[in-house]
């Protein structure tokens, strides 16, 4: 019986863990991810504001990085060769597709259609996973970002896919501010 008390509140406290972890914008290039206690789970950094470069570090360190107009991956830097994690790319419409290769899933990030400013992540079947809902902060010339996550979906949205989505998030306001990403898919 103490065996499954114990087995309940590990599993417990690692739902609440997940499902409360923030999105602190540091500057304009480095995003961190905490949990509940203000731990640091990972963080996303780009060289310059054009989001064509940057880091993905978690327990271990990715390269995230511009291969084409609107695609990017993320590729696993102490890989030899290297290891492509994810592809996202920017499709018709203003929806970005991000795709796990690691796992072998696809996922859907896209602006909702109300007059409210929010992303949504989705996987294959449709399914809300997470919410970014993005606020202008002046003084650091960024967003800060809430991060909503569902329950129900707790299990596929780890800290890795979290970042991918920040990321998404992260371009898509500069192509709707009119910044340097690429706003038009390649023909």
């Amino acid at each position: 019986m103490k065996r499954q008390n114990k087995k309940l509140v590990i599993s417990l406290a690692k739902h609440l863990t997940l499902l409360k972890m923030t999105i602190c914008t540091v500057n304009k290039k480095r995003f961190e991810l905490k949990n509940s206690a203000e731990i640091h789970i990972g963080c996303i950094e780009y060289e310059n504001s054009c989001f064509s470069k940057g880091v993905v570090v978690l327990t271990d360190k990715f390269r995230l990085q511009l291969i084409a107009t609107g695609v990017w991956v993320t590729v696993f830097d102490d890989a030899v060769p290297e290891k492509m994690m994810t592809k996202i790319k920017v499709e018709a419409g203003g929806i970005m597709s991000v795709r796990k290769f690691y796992k072998g899933k696809k996922y859907t990030f896209k602006k909702s259609a109300n007059w409210k400013l929010r992303f949504s992540l989705f996987n294959a079947d449709g399914d809300e996973l997470l919410t970014i809902v993005p606020t202008v902060n002046w003084k650091k010339e960024s967003h800060d970002f809430v991060l909503q996550l569902n329950e129900e979906f707790e299990n596929e949205c780890d800290a890795f896919l979290i970042l991918q989505a920040l990321h998404c998030a992260n371009c898509s306001l500069s192509m709707m501010s009119g910044g340097k990403v690429p706003a038009l898919v390649s023909i």
